[in-house]
């Protein structure tokens, strides 16, 4: 038995790199969707809202303004000297498609492309 050996067995080692394996994938995670995941972990575990600034968690809304700038109209939401306030409406959306026109009815009476046909085939049948 003196053979045998001391400190952290192979299993071990393999389940601290799964982890912290784990961590920076949630890590990379968070930085690509611009959430903190480890925040919402938290939250979860704990039932604790994470610390957010007061403007990041309700964004006011603010009002539009038309100005000019070395003669260029620009829209922005600050106050310039020589512009205006812009009204903004709601719009309805994408309205539904309307139904097609009804077909044209056909005449019974053959138009000149059909006896042009009539002739063709009939040319080709005589011969």
């Amino acid at each position: 038995m003196k053979n045998r050996q001391h400190g952290l067995s192979l299993v071990w080692c393999a389940v601290v790199v799964g982890i912290v394996a784990l961590v920076a994938m949630l890590g990379l995670l968070s930085m690509r969707y611009d959430r903190n995941l480890f925040a919402e972990s938290w939250k979860k575990l704990t039932a604790s809202a994470p610390a957010v600034p007061a403007a990041a968690a309700k964004p006011t809304a603010t009002a539009i303004h038309k100005c000019s700038v070395n003669g260029v109209i620009t829209y922005s939401n600050v106050e310039c000297k020589a512009g205006s306030k812009v009204e903004l409406s709601d719009t309805r959306g994408v309205e539904a498609p309307k139904a097609p026109p009804a077909p044209v009815p056909q005449s019974s009476a053959p138009t000149l492309h059909d006896k042009m046909i009539d002739r063709a085939t009939e040319r080709a049948a005589g011969r």
